[in-house]
């Protein structure tokens, strides 16, 4: 039975282990050229002596949760222009992501660790009005800290994981409802994650649906792919984006096959983390596969067979100007990534089986032929052959999954007039 007594004797026990987890976090975003002035002071709840107070926090793990409230910062920006907006991270990848691409003005950091004194210090100096936890980060003492403050917490695009639900109801217990009662709202992406929440003891939940279905395009994208593709010809083109270790050598042979049959057909290959692009440049030197790397500015050539999309925020690029995309994380173990970029831009999407963490919103996709499922290497290949010989199967499938993506659309304001409606009630 996990206590808040027991859990906090845990965190004291691990406080060396992470105290060198976040230098060691902080050192890399210095390589990657993050500006994060209290980066390990954050960890233990100082910030910035130029951070405004008063406004809203909203805290976004990584990648994908970061870019999904992108269009929620925005609408904030706008409705509530007095307010600062504050956005911590847990991971690198994350505030990479914020400090590049955030549509209007933020203050940036990584969440403090969940110790009661760096929470306390955090809210004291920050003194947010409402704070927003994008999907399912359950902090204790940062629930009690915000209930003990009157300071209004709601959870959004919130989703529980099979494995995370019988986790947290098996061991997690009462620690786990006792954090959930503390939040104002629960919104969820859908029907089964908000069953699970309650089962696990939230006393507010509501379905909200899924943030990453309101993505907006830029306005330019469409033309910026279609110019780039004149550039790169008439071929056969596929991105296989967001891939992970051990993903990358199944890109290639699938896509040795498919050049065994179009010799010019180009792969655009984006690893899922920056950290990694010198690693797949030398597996791509390893392989001795004709490559050229974004970065440089290069552009493919007719004998180019890959080019290394080593380079952050591009990826919708890739996937509006592509005959098809493979979406990674799902060859490999990890357990899938965000398949709705490419669905979004009308290109037909592939995954691979492991997309377990994102079960429901896979389900959603699979339920109106949205997406693809290949098994291997073998299927990947065989699926892109039967696009490139019949590109209006291609099309088709383009155009169910673009058709799904927007059946789906809405929950940016529904999120929006909760959050009014909970502001308004202070």
């Amino acid at each position: 039975m996990l206590t808040r007594r027991r859990y906090n004797a845990l965190l004291a026990l691990l406080a060396p282990l992470f105290w060198l987890a976040g230098w060691r976090r902080c050192r890399r975003a210095c390589r990657l050229g993050l500006h994060l002035p209290a980066c390990l002071s954050g960890r233990f709840g100082h910030i910035p002596s130029d951070w405004r107070s008063g406004g809203i926090w909203l805290h976004a793990v990584s990648v994908g949760e970061s870019r999904s409230i992108f269009p929620l910062l925005e609408a904030l920006h706008q409705h509530h222009p007095d307010l600062p907006l504050t956005v911590t991270n847990g991971s690198i990848q994350g505030a990479l992501q914020v400090q590049r691409f955030a549509p209007v003005p933020v203050q940036n950091g990584l969440i403090p660790y969940d110790y009661p004194h760096a929470v306390a210090r955090f809210l004291d100096r920050l003194r947010p009005r409402l704070v927003i936890i994008v999907e399912t980060e359950l902090w204790p003492n940062l629930f009690a800290a915000c209930a003990r403050r009157n300071i209004p917490l709601v959870m959004i695009n919130a989703r529980l994981k099979t494995r995370s639900f019988e986790r947290y109801r098996r061991w997690g217990q009462p620690l786990v409802g006792e954090t959930l009662h503390h939040a104002r709202l629960v919104g969820t992406q859908f029907e089964v994650d908000a069953e699970r929440f309650r089962t696990l003891g939230a006393q507010r939940v509501e379905v909200l649906g899924n943030l990453k279905f309101d993505l907006r395009l830029p306005d330019n994208l469409h033309e910026r792919a279609r110019q780039l593709r004149l550039r790169l010809g008439g071929r056969f083109i596929w991105v296989a984006g967001s891939t992970h270790a051990g993903e990358e050598e199944q890109m290639l042979a699938a896509h040795a096959r498919l050049r065994a049959a179009y010799p010019d057909a180009l792969l655009i290959l984006a690893p899922r983390h920056a950290d990694r692009f010198d690693e797949v440049a030398r597996l791509l030197q390893r392989t001795e596969v004709t490559h050229v790397h974004r970065s440089r500015g290069d552009i493919p050539g007719a004998d180019t067979a890959v080019w290394l999309a080593d380079t952050v925020g591009e990826l919708l690029l890739w996937y509006a100007l592509a005959d098809a995309a493979f979406v990674g994380g799902s060859l490999v173990p990890f357990g899938g990534h965000n398949i709705l970029e490419p669905a979004a831009v009308g290109t037909p999407v592939l995954s691979g089986p492991h997309y377990q963490n994102l079960q429901a919103l896979f389900d959603s996709m699979l339920a109106c032929d949205g997406v693809h499922i290949v098994q291997n290497e073998e299927t990947l290949a065989e699926q892109l052959r039967l696009w490139a010989d019949q590109p209006r199967l291609a099309r088709q499938q383009g155009e169910r999954a673009q058709a799904c993506f927007q059946r789906h659309q809405g929950a940016l304001d529904r999120t929006l007039e909760r959050i009014k409606a909970v502001l308004g009630g202070e």
